[in-house]
Formats: C-alpha cells, sequence, structure tokens
C-alpha cells in the first residue's frame, strides 16, 4: 500500500505469521516502538514489483498458496501452529502443475511443480525458510521449486524447512535472478505477501525495485539483509 513512493515504517509482529517483522526485528513493546522511533536507524530493503502489485517478503505458487488458502479459516490459532495446521488440510487436494519459469536471460526452466516460491525475505509462512539463502537488499529475487512427490517424502522434508536445511533433498532446486517470469499449464493459485489471490491464469512477471522500502530495525536484528543499518528518521 506504500509503493510506489513509500515512507519509512515500523513492523509491529502482530500478525498471524510475522515473517517480515522477524527479519527486521520489529518492536514487540511499547518501548521498544518509542526507542527505535527516537534512534531513527535502520534498512532500505527491497521491493519485488509483481504486474500492479508489490512484494515485500514472498509469493508463493501452487502448494504454498493452498497452505494460505487454508490458513484463513483457522481462527484460534496463531505462527507457526496455524500453518502447520493449514499444511495438513492443504495435504488433502494438493496438486502439481507444469510450469515455465524464466529468470533473467537464461533459457527457460521447465517442471511438474508442486510449488513455486519466489521471494525477497527467507522466511514464509511463520517460520518455513523456504529460501534460507535470500536476502532482501540484494538486488534479487530467491526462486525455490519442489517436483512432484508423494505425501510422505513431503513430510519427510518439511521439517527440514524450519531449520533451512532442505535445500539438498532430491526433487528441488533454487534459483536467483533480478526477473522472473511464471507461467503455467492452467490457472495456479497463487498468495503475494500472505494474501491468497485466488487462481491466476496469466503469467507473472516480477522484478526488483532495489533499496526502496526504509524500514526502521534493531541493531541485533535482520541477521540476512547485507547492508549495515543506516539513518532511515531524519531529526528534523
Amino acid at each position: 500500500g506504500l509503493m510506489p513512493r513509500p515512507v519509512p515504517i515500523v513492523v509491529v509482529p502482530t500478525g498471524s505469521g510475522n515473517d517480515f517483522a522477524s527479519m527486521v526485528n520489529g518492536p514487540s513493546t511499547a518501548d521498544d516502538l518509542a526507542a527505535l522511533v527516537r534512534e531513527g536507524m535502520g534498512w532500505r530493503l527491497d521491493v519485488v514489483r509483481c504486474g500492479d502489485r508489490y512484494c515485500a517478503n514472498s509469493v508463493g505458487i501452487g502448494f504454498e498458496a493452498l497452505v494460505t488458502y487454508h490458513s484463513l479459516s483457522i481462527r484460534r490459532l496463531r505462527g507457526l501452529p496455524l500453518y502447520l495446521l493449514a499444511v495438513v488440510k492443504a495435504l488433502a487436494s494438493y496438486e502439481s502443475i507444469r510450469y515455465t519459469i524464466t529468470i533473467d536471460d537464461a533459457p527457460a526452466i521447465e517442471g511438474d511443480y508442486l510449488l513455486v516460491s519466489a521471494a525477497n525475505g527467507p522466511r514464509a509462512g511463520g517460520g518455513f525458510y523456504l529460501n534460507p539463502a535470500a536476502r532482501p537488499d540484494d538486488g534479487l529475487i530467491d526462486v525455490f521449486t519442489a517436483e512432484r512427490m508423494p505425501r510422505w517424502r513431503m513430510l519427510t522434508i518439511l521439517p527440514r524447512t524450519l531449520r533451512g536445511a532442505h535445500t539438498k533433498s532430491r526433487g528441488l532446486a533454487f534459483h536467483r535472478g533480478a526477473r522472473v517470469t511464471i507461467a503455467a499449464a492452467r490457472p495456479f493459485p497463487i498468495h503475494i505477501d500472505g494474501e491468497y489471490l485466488g487462481r491466476r491464469a496469466t503469467p507473472l512477471a516480477m522484478d526488483v525495485i532495489p533499496r526502496c522500502l526504509p524500514v526502521l530495525g534493531k541493531k541485533n536484528g535482520a541477521a540476512c539483509i547485507t547492508a549495515p543499518r543506516e539513518r532511515i528518521l531524519r531529526d528534523d
């Protein structure tokens, strides 16, 4: 909602997953918030342009989007327990779709994928490090694909994603680029930053707007951000 001319923001972790707030170590108390604003320090992060929308953290396609869809009907849980229950619900109806993925000027990648995750930050779904190498200020989009696989194998890989330890598992691949286009053989479910958008029938083209989003954050946070903190709020 801030784009295309964002103002400095502070992210308070009161959502269902708080993945972006965790990345920048958002304040959890009123005193922390006041101290952070008074200090005025933080980072300038990338934003991913997705057609007429913008993404600060992650775009989930396929199974990941179905998990988001099911999470919307769960009212009494928050954080990781919410998304673990949503995973169980999504397993009942998951599907693989044939996708064509183009990254920068490289040859297109094609495959029958269970999910495609395009990320600015490393964490999504309340604690799953799907793209553990993603850095939100490196000018690049990290793309994770998972091939079609049986449910039992999905359940063996899933716990590893909580530590980002799944990267060498068979059937998974990781790519990176500044421009990404994702097309599919049929409409695919999609979420952008946790907002479920239904099934998309047209290709999704994404590119990076580098270091355009000013975010206040604590000194001991944001291990995944490459640049040091800088002054975001001026004294005047």
